[in-house]
């Protein structure tokens, strides 16, 4: 009677660990220090150049770091349910996005705290959704830092919002490298490199 017991700690165990490397604080930490550096030296190439840096440390360092250690996780349906509502949060966000671009502000002319009001919601929305979805309780703290910051942006539009978002992104990377030490020194590189798979269905 105890074993789907353990069986889900197992799925859990290697859910947390295989989602909670580190990669996912230096990806965040990255895009908020790209959008300091954006608006401190106006230049929307600073931000592009680091995003994709952010991208591209997330692949490859889950390429060569996380699946030597963990393998390539095969979860139960229940955490497969959950990272398909995470890329369904996500591709929303982004075709909202793009919709919004194409709506002139002057159209609506809405005032600038509504504005703030309205991006500090839908982001701390979508943060707190992949971070219930993905188990990552960090994620709404830095959801919370890139919401103030976005307000700020939008509402002051002066030095403060650059400073939130350099400060909040260095805390960000900073924590990630932490975390990533970690996660090294606890799952050494295994020679065989075998996948870690959980075929059950848990709802924790």
């Amino acid at each position: 009677m105890t074993t789907p017991i353990d069986l889900k700690k197992i799925e859990r165990k290697a859910w947390m660990s295989y989602f909670h490397d580190g990669f996912w604080d230096i990806f965040i930490g990255l895009l908020m220090l790209g959008m300091g550096f954006n608006i401190l030296f106006d230049e929307t190439v600073w931000y592009i150049v680091i995003l994709w840096l952010a991208v591209l440390v997330l692949i490859v360092g889950r390429r060569l770091i996380t699946i030597p250690r963990v393998g390539r996780v095969k979860f139960g349906p229940a955490r497969k349910v959950k990272q398909r509502k995470v890329m369904a949060v996500g591709a929303i966000s982004l075709l909202v996005g793009l919709v919004l671009s194409f709506i002139p502000l002057s159209v609506v002319d809405p005032p600038q705290t509504v504005v703030a009001a309205i991006a500090w919601f839908w982001i701390m929305l979508i943060f707190g959704l992949v971070a219930y979805f993905m188990d990552f309780k960090r994620l709404y703290a830095y959801g919370l830092l890139f919401a103030i910051a976005m307000a700020l942006v939008i509402a002051l539009d002066d030095l403060i919002p650059t400073i939130v978002f350099l400060i909040s992104g260095g805390v960000a990377l900073l924590i990630g490298l932490v975390v990533l030490i970690r996660f090294i020194r606890k799952y050494p590189r295994t020679a065989e490199g075998l996948p870690l798979e959980g075929g059950i269905d848990d709802n924790p």
